[in-house]
């Protein structure tokens, strides 16, 4: 193994460690209710709490940070470095979701899971392959 990639995988760990643990409870919820019969309250679970995190895990720091940090000057120091991928790839991902919840009366097969997992395997495939081949 490599030592840039190798330092990456370090630096990456406790990143790692720290996302598990806040999804970890988020996954429990979701199967809990899933078990139970409550699939629509596991899906809204699993797109509320990211939601959530979203919006307050990024957008709460960086408001506070432009009122009280900058004084209120405009934050340019954001890089935006593929971003607008990230997007479009996250709203295909999405629209295909709704395509597949419409054509099955919102009833998920094993097969949708296997979709959405090659789906994810390629997005990985291509983020890794922007960091290191570019």
């Amino acid at each position: 193994m490599s030592l840039p990639l190798f330092s990456t995988l370090i630096r990456s760990l406790p990143s790692t460690f720290f996302l598990q643990g806040t999804s970890l409870p988020n996954y429990v919820a979701s199967k809990c209710a899933a078990q139970q019969g409550f699939g629509n309250m596991a899906v809204s679970n699993a797109f509320g709490s990211n939601t959530f995190n979203i919006l307050v895990g990024l957008g709460l720091p960086w408001t506070l940070y432009t009122a009280f940090g900058t004084h209120g000057a405009p934050y340019h120091g954001l890089r935006n470095e593929g971003i607008l991928n990230s997007v479009l790839v996250m709203a295909t991902v999405l629209v295909i979701f709704i395509i597949f919840m419409v054509a099955s009366n919102a009833v998920m097969y094993r097969w949708h899971a296997f979709v959405f997992m090659a789906l994810y395997t390629l997005f990985l495939v291509y983020a890794i392959g922007q960091v290191y081949l570019s």
